[in-house]
C-alpha cells in the first residue's frame, strides 16, 4: 500500500492521539487507533501498522513497572497462549474479507467500551483454567483486530494493585504483540514496505504518550475516560453496522 503525504499525516496524527490516551489512562492505544484507521485504510494494514507500537509501548510499560520480575512469571501461561494463538490467527488475516475484519474490530471496540463503562467484575483468578481461557480468547480476537479486550477485563477483574495491573496487562499485551508481528510477517502483511511507516507510528505513539502523561496531571481523568469510551462505542457500533450492509 502507498501512503501519500496526506494519508501519512493522518496515520501519524491518529497514533499521537492513541499514544496520548495510553499515556493518560494506561490502556487504549490499539482500541483508539483501530476505531479510526480502518475508516481510511484496509483493516489488515491498520492492524499491521500497530504491531511495533503495541510491542514497544508495552515493553516499556512492563520494564518500568515496579516488581515486574515477580509479577510476570505469574502470567506465563496466559502470555504464552496469547502469543501462540495470536501468531496462528493473524496469519489468516489477509484471507478474511475486509467487512468481516471490520465487523470483528467493531464488536471488539463495543465490548472494550462497555466492559470499561460498567467495570465488569468476574470471579476470576490466576488459576490455570482462567489463564488458558484468557490466552485463547485474547489471541483469537487480537489476531484479527489487535485489540485484546479479554486481557483488560481479566486484569481488571483480578482487582490487582495499580503496579500489578500495569505490569500484568503490559506483559500480556506484549506477548500478543510478539505473536502479531511474527504472524503478520509470515503472512507478508507486515513487510519491509510497511516498516518505515510503522517506525514512524512508534515515534508518534511515544510522543503522544508523553503528552498523555502531562494531561493525566492536569485534567479530570474521569471525564476524559467517559468521553473516550463513548466515542469508541459509537465508532465500534458504526463499524459493525457498515460490515453488515
Amino acid at each position: 500500500m502507498t501512503f501519500d503525504p496526506t494519508l501519512l499525516a493522518l496515520v501519524f496524527g491518529v497514533m499521537v492521539v492513541a499514544g496520548t490516551v495510553k499515556g493518560a489512562l494506561g490502556i487504549g492505544l490499539p482500541a483508539v487507533a483501530m476505531s479510526v484507521l480502518p475508516l481510511f485504510i484496509d483493516p489488515a494494514i491498520a492492524v499491521a501498522l500497530l504491531t511495533l507500537p503495541i510491542l514497544l509501548t508495552n515493553a516499556q510499560q512492563v520494564i518500568t513497572g515496579e516488581g515486574w520480575r515477580k509479577i510476570v512469571p505469574q502470567f506465563y501461561v496466559a502470555g504464552g497462549l496469547t502469543f501462540a494463538t495470536t501468531f496462528l490467527v493473524s496469519q489468516f488475516l489477509p484471507k478474511i474479507p475486509s467487512p468481516v475484519v471490520s465487523g470483528v474490530i467493531g464488536v471488539t471496540l463495543v465490548l472494550f467500551a462497555i466492559s470499561a463503562m460498567v467495570n465488569i467484575r468476574l470471579p476470576v483468578s490466576k488459576s490455570l483454567g482462567w489463564q488458558i481461557a484468557v490466552g485463547l480468547s485474547s489471541g483469537l480476537i487480537g489476531g484479527l483486530s489487535a485489540v485484546k479486550t479479554p486481557i483488560m477485563i481479566y486484569c481488571t477483574a483480578l482487582n490487582l494493585s495499580r503496579e500489578e495491573f500495569i505490569v500484568s496487562a503490559g506483559f500480556l499485551f506484549f506477548s500478543g504483540g510478539v505473536g502479531l508481528l511474527l504472524g503478520l510477517s509470515l503472512a507478508d502483511v507486515f513487510n519491509p514496505s510497511l516498516l518505515s511507516v510503522s517506525i514512524g507510528a512508534v515515534i508518534m505513539a511515544f510522543a503522544g504518550f508523553q503528552i498523555g502523561a502531562l494531561i493525566r496531571r492536569r485534567i479530570n481523568a474521569t471525564l476524559f475516560r467517559k468521553l473516550l469510551l463513548w466515542t469508541m462505542l459509537i465508532l465500534g457500533l458504526r463499524m459493525v453496522l457498515l460490515s453488515l450492509v
